[in-house]
């Protein structure tokens, strides 16, 4: 058993962990609305699926959020795309 721990401790030991950015991170979030017209605010999915196209455009991924929100006509997604 004290092999098997040393073991696993020395494997603990080659793990490297990605780099990190420099700083703090900003999420800038992202407003859709339909084709420049208002939303309706039961149409999340909709809005959702015009944020990711917005994203994929860009070559970034939506990343979506539980404060992602509905006002004035248009879909806030607050984390935006990364």
């Amino acid at each position: 058993m004290a092999a098997t721990l040393t073991l696993a401790l020395a494997a603990a030991g080659c793990v490297q962990t990605a780099p990190r950015a420099p700083g703090p991170v900003a999420a800038v979030p992202l407003r859709v609305t339909n084709n420049g017209a208002a939303f309706a605010n039961h149409q999340g999915a909709a809005a959702r699926r015009v944020a990711a196209a917005e994203c994929a455009g860009q070559g970034k991924v939506l990343r979506s959020s539980i404060y992602d929100r509905f006002e004035a006509g248009a879909w806030v997604f607050v984390e935006g795309c990364v």
